[in-house]
């Protein structure tokens, strides 16, 4: 596919896949958000550092995905925006390595762990760059849902349908992953905390 080509594809899918996230739950009595990991149901990795040779051998870098990326900037534009939010450390220690499957398991997992907070799952559906270097957009299909540990009811989600995001400039495929999940928090976080 050609840059013309692609740049007429990311405009087509702006103007059929975009729609707005509905408004958040009530947040006003204090409740903090538990930002679980991500369920990344792609198949593929998704990785954006700490894989290459130099970065595992000679940086010792931890692995980060876009997963990783999608949480950091979930607990970082909530907390931005007045929102409590339990740290990534007290999550992990609470969560003890596990990653929820679907947003009933991310409201046992939160309630197992004694999290008295809303637990955010997010679901990636579909990442797919449009070229391996120098990519012009990411399709990036994701869902997020609000879950009340305490009933295991949903009260707050959105499902982004599979859509490009731009990513101008970005010459790396990691670079471009990080740009997209920024640019896709961001999107689906737009209401809380205006």
């Amino acid at each position: 596919m050609n840059r013309r080509s692609s740049f007429f594809v990311l405009a087509l899918w702006l103007a059929v896949g975009c729609a707005k996230p509905p408004p958040p739950p009530d947040l006003s009595g204090g409740r903090p958000i538990a930002v679980l990991p991500p369920n990344n149901r792609t198949g593929d990795p998704l990785a954006v550092a700490g894989t290459s040779f130099l970065d595992r051998y000679a940086f010792h870098a931890e692995r980060v995905t876009v997963g990783d990326v999608l949480a950091g900037e979930a607990r970082f534009l909530l907390a931005e925006r007045g929102i409590a939010v339990i740290p990534r450390e007290t999550l992990a220690r609470a969560l003890d390595g596990r990653t929820p499957q679907s947003a009933s398991a991310a409201a046992q997992i939160a309630a197992h762990a004694k999290l008295d907070a809303l637990a955010l799952y997010l679901e990636i559906r579909r990442w797919e760059p449009d070229a391996p270097v120098h990519p012009a957009f990411v399709i990036v299909g994701l869902s997020a849902s609000l879950v009340d540990p305490a009933s295991g009811k949903v009260v707050w989600q959105f499902d982004r349908r599979p859509a490009p995001v731009a990513t101008p400039g970005e010459v790396t495929l990691e670079n471009a992953y990080e740009t997209a999940a920024r640019k896709v928090i961001a999107e689906i976080l737009s209401p809380f905390g205006k």
